[in-house]
């Protein structure tokens, strides 16, 4: 069954993996979620400190952060443009 590249890139923006599990890769979609899921945690436990650090630790969390939704975004979208 042909997946909607335009839904699965929508999922994968709401929270990284939810994209891959709508396309059938499950294995994936656990991956990206948990490691996703790992970064709401941190910023829910440390709560404000995130939001006030500087320097390196912020950059490195930040730029992490940014960096697993784009990857889980640009990855699913391939995925499904592959499988056509």
């Amino acid at each position: 069954m042909m997946k909607n590249k335009t839904l699965a890139g929508f999922l994968s923006l709401i929270f990284p993996g939810l994209g891959h599990l709508y396309v059938g890769r499950h294995a994936d979609g656990m991956g990206f979620l948990l490691g996703a899921g790992a970064l709401w945690v941190a910023i829910v436990l440390k709560g404000s400190y995130l939001f006030e650090m500087g320097g390196l630790r912020a950059l490195i969390f930040w730029g992490g952060f940014i960096a697993v939704y784009l990857y889980a975004l640009i990855d699913i979208v391939r995925k499904v443009e592959q499988a056509k």
